[in-house]
């Protein structure tokens, strides 16, 4: 056993390891590329480099997208002033605040097109669900289900 792990210690300490094939570390890749590749990657470097500028100046060129379906189907109803800022957040990092979002909340509640479906705007509107049961004998000694 133990001269095992000594075999172990002097291969590992001596380095004869890299003199097999593909344990050694990686001193050539296959290709260094061509210029139709560096000209193609310095385009998406600028690119990404005005996309950067362009969020941190808020600008209109940073146009909002919701997730990965790019602009809303259902519509948007925002605050004109309302903008988005970067602020660090002591435990989550970077994060983004909402300024004068209560704006944008205000028109959503006065607006008549946009959805009011959450349990505040139900019970404002003195909306009530029915009650939840299913079709077993047993449900009914169960209640209401909110």
């Amino acid at each position: 056993m133990l001269c095992v792990i000594g075999c172990c210690l002097f291969v590992y300490c001596s380095d004869i390891y890299r003199l097999c094939p593909g344990w050694g570390s990686v001193r050539k890749f296959d290709a260094d590329g061509n210029e139709d590749q560096r000209a193609r990657e310095d385009l998406l470097q600028r690119e990404y480099a005005q996309h950067q500028a362009a969020l941190m100046e808020g600008t209109p060129a940073a146009a909002k997208v919701y997730g990965s379906i790019g602009k809303p189907t259902w519509g948007v109803l925002e605050a004109p002033t309302q903008r988005e800022v970067l602020v660090q957040h002591p435990v989550h990092g970077e994060v983004k605040v909402r300024e004068n979002f209560e704006d944008t909340q205000r028109l959503r509640r006065e607006s008549s097109w946009w959805a009011k479906d959450e349990r505040f705007f139900m019970e404002q509107s003195k909306v009530s669900r029915t009650q939840l049961l299913i079709n077993e004998p047993t449900a009914r000694l169960m209640g209401s289900v909110i």
